[in-house]
């Protein structure tokens, strides 16, 4: 009984977070039951280097937000946790290659990414409704501040 109550939990808990991260979509259309990620690039065509380097950054980190968007949880919360590192990484290349331009919005999609690490690690030690939405209000966050942080790049490419 209480594996059927579970598996009707992760069920519940992936259509929310379907409804919820399909909300939170900008122009890239993706599907929260995939296991893949899209990749979509960012068009630059700026003629400094730095400038250049910043907007593939972008695109990088675009892609890896998608990626996010696509995980699936039905299986585990370990999908999320290489999403979320994949996203870490290339904001700190974004932040390297950006040479200290788009500071509040690398600042806030840092502070989403601490409120989703410490959802992320609530739901790795229980699974629950309670946890599973906080994941998926925390994933959310994420998604809004790296598309405002790559929507800011993108305006100076």
């Amino acid at each position: 009984m209480i594996a059927r109550w579970c598996s009707g939990l992760t069920a519940a808990c992936v259509l929310i977070a379907a409804a919820f991260l399909a909300g939170c979509s900008s122009s890239t259309t993706s599907s929260v039951t995939t296991s893949g990620g899209t990749s979509t690039g960012v068009g630059a065509s700026a003629s400094a280097a730095g400038t250049s380097a910043a907007c593939k950054s972008a695109a990088n980190l675009k892609a890896s937000i998608a990626g996010l968007k696509n995980v699936n949880v039905s299986g585990g919360t370990s999908a999320v946790s290489a999403q979320v590192t994949k996203i870490k990484q290339d904001l700190n290349q974004l932040k390297a290659d950006s040479k200290g331009q788009f500071t509040s919005q690398v600042n806030a999609l840092n502070s989403a990414l601490d409120k989703l690490t410490s959802s992320l690690d609530a739901a790795k030690a229980t699974m629950n409704a309670g946890t599973v939405s906080a994941l998926v209000s925390a994933a959310g966050s994420v998604v809004t501040a790296g598309t405002n942080l790559v929507t800011a790049v993108q305006n100076t490419c």
